[in-house]
């Protein structure tokens, strides 16, 4: 998974055609597992782009996307948000959405 650590490479990374980002933060132990299910799911869509963050370095990407609670899964096309989880993360419905989505 790519890091973005700036705002500059948040821009970057919302002008793929389809990206999952990650937003957690740096205390959090479940957003650590949730990261290693994506990491998993990630070698069966080489097309797609994964994604993390830390909201402590991005303040601004809390109140732009509306993240309240972590960790939160985004998967993103060109700056519009496709489908959010957050907290309960269910991985089958990402798996889901990304085999519609390159199907």
């Amino acid at each position: 998974m790519k890091k973005i650590n700036t705002n500059e490479d948040l821009d970057l990374a919302l002008q793929n055609e389809l990206s999952v980002i990650l937003s957690k933060t740096k205390d959090c132990s479940v957003c650590s597992a949730i990261k290693e299910k994506l990491i998993l799911i990630k070698n069966n869509y080489p097309k797609v782009n994964f994604f993390e963050l830390y909201l402590d370095d991005l303040p601004l990407f809390q109140g732009q996307f509306l993240v309240f609670s972590v960790p939160t899964v985004l998967i993103m096309n060109y700056n519009k948000e496709l489908l959010r989880q957050s907290r309960f993360i269910q991985m089958r419905n990402i798996t889901n959405f990304l085999d519609s989505f390159n199907s």
